[in-house]
């Protein structure tokens, strides 16, 4: 079979007549009037399967640029290295130098549960001004404007990521500009030189503070804010909230020590909330003439900060030094807690929207404002130009000496031709129709704290003009054709027409990403490849082992722990002292007798302080669950059809006797620590997506295999057949049709690698964050789409994606037996992701066997070899490391989960014990583990492969209840302890999530 038949579409208005010129296309694309373009032929194509190779050409063409830089993502970090020592904003300030406009549109994060560093690029982008006769750097972070009503809009994201340079070439596939990406094909674990955010692992706790002189090599947010005021009082500020100097900073560490000291013989309850600083430790100290060192110009810096914040907002913000992020008394106030500094992770649920929504109306007005001061400023601040990397949220990082970074795997391309077009269209409608959205902002709530920043003027927001807006190129530099979709919801589309002020106004949102797979999955023939950060997709029923847990069936093993305190084995005793007994855990906080928990925590021989450990971990935990009820109704399922569509397509092979086979690489579960409630819900959804849901992706293969089963052993009709295939129970599926049936059709992978850290092992997930399809080495869709609702639907997040076919073709033998002309580019960017994953680029020991695979990847030999090699070298990092899910036998969520004693049998790596010795100040909970498991060096391993764990998890329920409509994974990069990771409402934000 060749490439797909070209077919002609004729697009029709309301009145049947045609709307635009009819075009001849492979028939892999999709059309209807509200596809965002049409598939255009001749553009030149170049894939990038690792950050690196991304990151040096993206540099370079940023540096080169002379007309204009259009930038867009999720998370656009301003200090992200790309090459060399060339961070993002030492590129743009080329640029800017070079002539260029720059126009960097982040997503505008909500800050509550998540914060992407949006405000301070914008801050550094508006720096890029300094001492031109004119504006040349212009930044709109994009607020989200999706459908959900009310508080569930502050849930989703503005997810495209998205440079087009001088509106020539473009780049877009899933990479982000943004800390943690920039990887080769090597995965190593170590730091290679990363320092601060650059040393990227979420899913481990960061156990390095910072010190306060290694902080004087970092930038804060509220300096970069002080920065753009070019007057006394603003360089008073800069002093303020920079780092501390040096000599200041060592008296600091010696301070701290002290302070560590009293903690561990005072440490006490205030509230269920967890409490957080709200303003830089420096300047408290500073305040509590704790140094003498330069104490009256820390003073006067002191002075001029809060005379900035006014009288009542000065004593509040006392107040909420005291007592933590829960008392906070309104969303006004809690804006200046998170500008000087504070976490807003401990938000209560009533204060959600309200926060959310100012700050997004202060940044808004801000961003508006500072564009304009910033812009007269004669030089650029100079602790940007001499430091330029921001200080790690929350002042903490991993310890790169004994914990690994977290290697990253993504796609991205860069496109030159006709479809360039399209993509710089895109920028620029969603550029305006944020800025329109921007200069109708209310800016009530927070117009009076501009003014005391002397902010008066009206504000407005910069267009892109004609200057700099895209022309069709009638050059066709390359072979492949490209269509360009989004998922975009009819609030965002709306006002996109606004803002470029069209004659008709969209009706519905626009959802051709989840078209494209669609289309592409029932089109394939031979095989289906798939990368994807999720795959979360309408899979029936809930199965927990052999029983439907559809309709609140209860949390079971680690997650229970997590939910009820009744579990504890002091629970009688205590709760009845608390006046808790009996009472459901989300009812416990109206219920507890505060003045009763000093008692029982200090009763530490009899268990009272692990029971209080216990209790502050349920209460944290109800509290989020309780955070997410509070922004909206609850979808009651998953709804994306990909699943079903993967199923079916799979069964109709299975139907026709034909083969196929779909390979499917996947993270091990999504970024953050697997202790977190929202990441544990995300990977039980995964696993009732794939497997255990009574119509995951295995369960419908098994549903094809047993009907044909029964067709040939029973003599039933197919029709007959199916229907009771269909209406099976999990058991009849297990004993019917065994593992080795239903791989002949589906490969399950994630990808690990390992290395030692002063002689002991350690091993780390490959985190897959790939959006790719791949269908016979003929169709390529990649782009910014996750497979979950979130990005499928079109009514959530924002998302761009292309499909790719390319005209020009070479030979293959898909299935090692008939040569058929395949696309140059869709076979040569599997061919080296292959590679890549197989170990043939470095990094590991190469899988020599699978080499030959690459050039056949639907025969039989390529899938049973593959599936080999990842079983083996699954197996042998089960056997080296104990923490890691088994692959033969059910296992809990946390691997060393002991059912019957309701504990661990040893530290996971979610925990700090994991990664350094206990100390006489550390607290647990009664489920903790006392000791770390023996670990040894994998033996074997070849390649990054491994097989993904189907029976994890199995007969255990990690359903926490969330929200289903605004759970995803959007892990936040807060480097908090894990009690602060456990409070934060992570799941209202992704990659990630989305991310």
């Amino acid at each position: 079979m060749g490439a797909p038949d070209k077919q002609v579409y004729q697009i029709l208005g309301e009145d049947q007549k045609a709307a635009k010129t009819a075009t001849s296309a492979p028939g892999c694309f999709v059309h209807g009037k509200d596809v965002f373009s049409e598939p255009l032929k001749g553009n030149a194509v170049q894939f990038f399967v690792t950050g690196t190779e991304y990151f040096d050409n993206v540099a370079a063409a940023i540096e080169d640029a002379r007309s204009s830089v259009f930038i867009t993502g999720w998370q656009v970090n301003f200090d992200v290295v790309l090459t060399g020592k060339k961070t993002l904003w030492t590129c743009l300030r080329t640029a800017v130098r070079n002539g260029a406009s720059v126009y960097v549109m982040p997503w505008m994060s909500p800050k509550v549960g998540v914060d992407t560093g949006d405000l301070e690029t914008a801050l550094t982008v508006i720096q890029l001004n300094a001492g031109l006769p004119a504006p040349r750097a212009f930044v709109l972070p994009a607020v989200s404007q999706c459908d959900q009503p009310g508080a569930l809009g502050i849930a989703f994201s503005h997810h495209q990521k998205l440079v087009v340079i001088d509106n020539k070439f473009a780049f877009v596939g899933g990479i982000d500009l943004a800390y943690g990406r920039r990887d080769d094909g090597k995965y190593s674990l170590k730091a290679d030189g990363r320092q601060g955010s650059e040393f990227y692992n979420s899913c481990v706790p960061p156990i390095h503070s910072l010190s306060s002189v290694e902080q004087t090599a970092y930038l804060t947010r509220a300096e970069l804010v002080a920065a753009c005021f070019d007057n006394k009082a603003g360089r008073a500020a800069q002093f303020l909230f920079s780092a501390p100097m040096k000599p200041l900073a060592g008296a600091m560490d010696v301070y701290s020590a002290a302070r560590d000291k009293v903690k561990d013989v005072n440490k006490q309850i205030s509230d269920w909330w967890v409490t957080s600083d709200v303003v830089p430790e420096f300047v408290r100290k500073a305040q509590d003439k704790v140094i003498d060192v330069a104490q009256e110009t820390a003073a006067d810096a002191s002075k001029w900060a809060y005379q900035q914040l006014g009288a009542t907002l000065q004593t509040k913000v006392e107040k909420l030094r005291e007592y933590g992020g829960a008392q906070l008394a309104d969303a006004t106030t809690a804006l200046m807690a998170w500008l000087n500094g504070a976490t807003l992770d401990s938000l209560p649920p009533s204060l959600l929207q309200d926060t959310a929504d100012t700050i997004q109306a202060f940044v808004v007005r801000l961003v508006l404002a500072l564009q304009a001061e910033g812009s007269q400023r004669k030089q650029c601040y100079a602790n940007l130009e001499k430091l330029g990397k921001l200080l790690p949220a929350g002042g903490k990082c991993p310890d790169s000496s004994v914990q690994p970074r977290m290697p990253w795997h993504d796609v991205h391309c860069r496109i030159e031709g006709p479809s360039v077009y399209d993509l710089s269209r895109n920028f620029v409608r969603r550029w305006n129709g944020v800025a329109l959205q921007y200069e109708r902002s209310d800016g009530r709530t927070v117009d009076a704290l501009l003014r005391q920043l002397g902010i008066t003027a009206r504000l407005k927001a910069p267009r892109i003009g004609a200057a700099h807006r895209p022309a069709r190129s009638k050059t066709l530099p390359g072979s492949c054709w490209i269509q360009v979709l989004r998922s975009a919801p009819k609030k965002m589309r709306v006002a996109e027409a606004a803002g470029e002020a069209d004659k008709t106004t969209p009706s519905v949102a626009e959802s051709s990403c989840l078209s494209a797979m669609l289309k592409n999955i029932e089109g394939a023939s031979h095989f289906i490849y798939i990368e994807g950060q999720f795959f979360q997709s309408d899979y029936g029923s809930t199965m927990i082992g052999d029983a439907e847990a559809d309709g609140g069936a209860p949390a079971s093993g680690p997650m229970h722990a997590l939910m009820d305190v009744k579990g504890s084995p002091g629970y009688r005793k205590y709760a009845a002292q608390l006046g808790i007994l009996g009472v459901p855990p989300g009812q416990i906080h109206k219920s507890l007798k505060w003045s009763q928990l000093d008692d029982v925590q200090r009763d530490i021989k009899g268990g009272g302080a692990d029971f209080v450990n216990d209790l502050k971990r349920v209460m944290a935990t109800q509290a989020q669950i309780a955070g997410f009820a509070a922004l909206g109704p609850s979808q009651k399922s998953l709804k994306n059809p990909i699943c079903k569509a993967l199923g079916d397509r799979i069964t109709r092979a299975i139907y026709d006797g034909k083969p196929f086979h779909v390979y499917m690489v996947l993270p091990v579960h999504p970024e953050g620590t697997l202790d977190t409630i929202n990441i544990m819900t995300q990977q039980h959804l995964t696993m009732q997506s794939l497997v255990f849901g009574s119509h995951s992706l295995v369960n419908r293969i098994r549903r094809a295999l047993l009907a044909m089963k029964y067709v040939r052993e029973r003599k039933m009709e197919v029709k007959r057949a199916r229907e009771v295939a269909n209406s099976a129970r999990s058991q009849v599926l297990d004993r019917e049709i065994s593992r080795d049936e239903w791989s002949q059709y589906l490969t399950l992978l994630n990808l690990r690698n390992w290395d030692k850290f002063g002689g002991r092992p350690v091993t780390e997930q490959i985190y897959v964050h790939s959006k790719l399809l791949i269908a016979d080495d003929r169709v390529v869709v990649l782009g910014s789409a996750n497979i979950n609702d979130r990005s499928q639907l079109g009514d959530r997040d924002s998302e761009l994606a292309i499909v790719v076919h390319d005209d020009k073709s070479t030979p293959m033998q898909l299935d090692g037996r008939h040569p058929q002309p395949v696309g140059t580019f869709p076979c040569n960017l599997r061919k080296a992701l292959w590679r890549k994953h197989f170990g043939l680029m470095g990094g590991a020991a190469p899988s020599g066997k699978l080499a030959s695979c690459l050039e056949q990847p639907a025969a039989r030999m390529t899938w049973e070899s593959i599936q080999e090699l990842a079983r083996d070298n699954a197996i042998a990092y089960q056997n080296a490391f104990p923490f890691l899910p088994q692959l033969d036998e059910p296992t809990s969520i946390w691997p060393t989960w002991n059912k019957d004693n309701s504990e661990l049998r040893g530290y996971m790596p979610f925990n700090e014990r994991f990664w350094r010795a206990p100390e006489p100040r550390d607290e647990g909970f009664t489920w903790d583990a006392k000791l770390l498991l023996r670990e040894r060096a994998p033996v074997g391993v070849r390649g990054f492969i491994v097989a993904l764990p189907v029976m994890w998890m199995r007969g255990e329920n990690n359903d926490s209840g969330m929200n289903l409509t605004t759970l995803a994974n959007i892990w936040p990069e807060s480097e908090g302890d894990a009690m602060q990771q456990m409070a934060a409402l992570n799941a209202l934000l992704p990659d990630r999530t989305n991310s």
